[in-house]
């Protein structure tokens, strides 16, 4: 088996489609039957999607229609899931900070596009470029587009930013509201998608800026993103294919190490190696992941408590039973109970 990608995207995107996709007449299930994406990642506070459902999402994706709505969204519509980078990129002394601090944080929200920004002969270029986007990403990089011109122009003086956008795909049916909504004819079947405005207005200062709550805000969006970075250390990548193995009946002790082994591409020896290295071991990520799969199992199946040990590859239920209150000081029974709100 390959490698996993590790990268992610925000679940609010995926909501978006699937939203976007039963109002235009797509069939829920065929939508998760298609995607891997199911209701319960979807409902997932904070929860990301990764990259191999993200790119089947995109596949998909090409059966919808191209959405004008995107263009009539405002700050707090864009923002409202990712209110850590609203607070940092709406609140830098200058322009150029907030968008160099937006294109570093852009990472709470998905991984698998970028946005390159140079400064060229009095103008300030951006490029958007995406892995996994058909016929170049155009709508992806009109979205990001309109995202951008919202920081942009709330540092605007009295006139607005007039922004010149080119994009690698075909005019869309509402051709003309894009126009309007950047303030300059949008050029198409471009080679490649991009933005462009003058870069006068970069060093003014913010006369908005608050100087007091802007390091809070600075510091806890890179908390955030620092947060996402670990959990896709090597450690958690195994944890979480445990997690999957466990899921897919794999939870006796003699073959879970292979099967984990083999999902991972890589030989036991160098797997306990790099374990070590982030201080933590095959055993306790199994214990870990376990814990995780069991609680799950009481609170979201009918499975019995005998089944569930038998799933994660406990000898008996009382073995099970030991384990779970061990790990959480109540047996499996009353935490099911305890879950339910009886």
């Amino acid at each position: 088996m390959h490698k996993s990608d590790t990268r992610t995207v925000s679940n609010r995107i995926a909501q978006h489609f699937a939203r976007a996709m039963l109002a235009d007449g797509h069939d829920p299930a065929d939508f998760a039957r298609q995607t891997g994406i199911t209701e319960a990642l979807l409902a997932e506070p904070g929860g990301r999607i990764n990259a191999e459902r993200h790119r089947r999402m995109m596949l998909y994706a090409q059966h919808l229609a191209p959405q004008r709505g995107m263009l009539e969204m405002d700050v707090p519509h864009w923002f409202a899931q990712f209110s850590s980078i609203a607070h940092v990129c709406f609140n830098r002394p200058t322009l150029r900070e907030a968008l160099q601090e937006l294109l570093k944080l852009r990472g709470l929200i998905g991984e698998f596009d970028f946005m390159l920004m140079r400064e060229q002969g009095g103008r300030v270029e951006i490029d958007y470029l995406s892995e996994f986007c058909p016929l170049g990403g155009a709508m992806q990089a009109l979205a990001n587009f309109k995202l951008l011109s919202l920081v942009v122009r709330a540092y605007d003086g009295p006139r607005a930013t007039t922004f010149r956008t080119g994009f690698m795909g075909a005019a869309p049916w509402f051709a003309h509201n894009v126009s309007e909504c950047f303030g300059a004819p949008a050029r198409y079947h471009q080679g490649r998608n991009s933005l462009t405005f003058d870069a006068h207005k970069l060093d003014q200062p913010y006369a908005q800026f608050n100087a007091v709550l802007a390091p809070h805000a600075l510091q806890h969006a890179h908390a955030q993103l620092q947060q996402l970075h670990d959990a896709q250390r090597f450690s958690a990548r195994v944890e979480q294919a445990i997690v999957d193995l466990l899921g897919a009946h794999h939870g006796n002790g003699a073959s879970l190490l292979p099967a984990l082994c083999d999902g991972l591409a890589i030989n036991s020896w160098t797997l306990r190696r790099q374990l070590q290295q982030e201080h933590t071991s095959f055993r306790a990520l199994e214990l870990r992941a376990k814990s995780r799969e069991s609680r799950r199992l009481l609170r979201e199946t009918r499975l019995s408590v005998a089944e569930i040990g038998e799933r994660l590859g406990f000898s008996s239920q009382s073995a099970f039973t030991r384990f779970f209150r061990t790990q959480f000081d109540l047996p499996p029974a009353r935490y099911r109970h305890d879950a339910a709100g009886q």
